[in-house]
């Protein structure tokens, strides 16, 4: 798939140029310089100190320079400073904060470069960690049969170890999740039709994140039955999240076109919405519970985030962003209202073009012969300018309806590194996420 990000600030436009348009570059997120990992509440293994989810090694209050990624190699004057990045800087700081994050070739559990994270190894520069153990627990289909295959693949094909399948009715334990360092629910409607998880799997869950350091990450909305989530809200229980299903049937937020798009980012300083502006939703159970409120739309919380223990639990409302749709191309996706109205507008307006071209060409009203340098009147005339008054109003409309939308821009794998990166243990496999990336 190519890389593709649309901006509808003129679908006329864009419609008639889009063909000529063979990729466009996701040029938004992570720039040379500090980021932050900063995050209130409870602190991580190996962390920078209290209320922080920093990388080991950092300075207290302060987060890792990451620089622009480049080629390394071992130190042959100072073996003690690791390995070096392109500009010969050491791999530690002054203040002792790692700055050549990712330069590590191999998934061995030793921190080869010396610089407190383990296995930061990126050979591809793509902003995922070729180290990476993710499980995914139950289905990522809905009971729609909407493909969700792209998602997988992009992260087969970017990681050295293969995603870890868990079946929705398969026993929970300590041994199943302790080589894991990030877990995502997906649909456990086979889970909701048969035994409940008992304590001990729910406990199992709950020490994987706390103890452990383990990456939870749950997705709500496959099934138009309420009673599906049930599971992932028992799993969720001990972290204080969960979600606002009972009587909502197949969730909140429902009209239209599916993706519905929400700018409503209340926590553009979170780790996990850098460079987001814009989510694709369709329906949505609520979030609640006493974590971070990431995302709002309206009276509902989409997604929370929340440091539990030694690890990282993020619940997300919907399940659009693992479907095919929102993997594509922008212009296989379906389209808002708005974006319908102004398509057909734009082909009013092309065949509003192709009459009055037509009708120039024609011979002038009774005959008469046209004045040298000047125009006459022609029988098509009227019906022409009709058309282009037609067409006129149309664009204003298109203009004034893509003005009121939020800002288009959907970035599903960037919003899925940045996560990613956040739920994985903060001494282990952190790479950069590149300012472009390519889907």
């Amino acid at each position: 798939m190519s890389a593709t990000i649309v901006r509808w600030a003129s679908l006329r436009h864009f419609f008639r140029a889009a063909s000529r348009r063979a990729r466009v570059g996701l040029a938004v997120g992570l720039t040379a310089g500090p980021v932050s990992f900063a995050l209130a509440g409870g602190c991580s293994a190996g962390g920078a100190g209290e209320g922080s989810v920093g990388v080991q090694g950092g300075s207290a209050g302060g987060a890792p320079v990451l620089p622009a990624p480049s080629a390394g190699g071992p130190n042959p004057t100072n073996p003690d400073q690791g390995f070096l990045i392109g500009d010969g800087s050491p791999a530690i700081d002054s203040n002792g904060n790692p700055v050549n994050i990712g330069t590590e070739i191999a998934c061995d559990g030793v921190d080869e470069n010396d610089n407190g994270v383990i296995d930061d190894v990126d050979k591809g520069k793509d902003g995922l960690c070729d180290c990476l153990r993710i499980g995914f627990l139950g289905d990522f289909a809905s009971d729609a049969g909407n493909r969700t295959g792209a998602f997988e693949a992009w992260l087969e094909e970017r990681s050295d170890v293969p995603v870890t399948h868990i079946g929705a009715t398969d026993t929970l334990t300590p041994e199943l999740l302790r080589d894991l360092q990030v877990i995502v629910v997906g649909n456990l409607s086979q889970r909701a039709n048969g035994q409940a998880y008992g304590a001990t799997e729910i406990d199992a869950v709950r020490q994987w994140i706390e103890v452990e350091a383990g990456g939870f990450m749950t997705l709500a909305g496959y099934t138009a039955r309420e009673t599906d989530i049930v599971p992932t809200v028992a799993l969720l229980a001990p972290t204080g999240l969960s979600y606002d299903y009972m009587g909502r049937g197949p969730g909140v937020l429902g009209t239209g076109a599916p993706p519905l798009l929400t700018a409503g980012i209340v926590a553009a300083d979170h780790p996990t919405l850098a460079g987001i502006t814009s989510m694709g939703i369709y329906n949505a159970y609520p979030v609640i519970g006493d974590g971070q409120v990431l995302i709002r739309e309206g009276n509902f919380n989409l997604a929370m985030a929340k440091t539990l223990g030694a690890g990282n639990v993020f619940a997300f409302s919907d399940e659009w962003i693992t479907q095919d749709a929102l993997w594509g191309p922008m212009l296989e996706r379906p389209l808002t209202p708005c974006q319908q109205s102004c398509r057909q507008c734009d082909m009013q307006c092309s065949s509003c073009d192709q009459q009055c071209t037509a009708c120039q060409a024609q011979p002038c009203q009774g005959g008469q012969q046209v004045p040298d340098g000047g125009t006459c009147a022609r029988g098509c005339d009227q019906a022409c300018q009709s058309c282009s008054q037609q067409c006129t109003t149309c664009e204003q409309a298109c203009t004034t309806c893509t003005a009121l939308e939020p800002s288009n821009e959907l970035d599903i794998p960037r919003f899925w590194l940045n996560t990613l990166r956040w739920l994985t243990p903060a001494n282990e496999c952190q790479v950069p996420v590149p300012i472009e990336i390519v889907f």
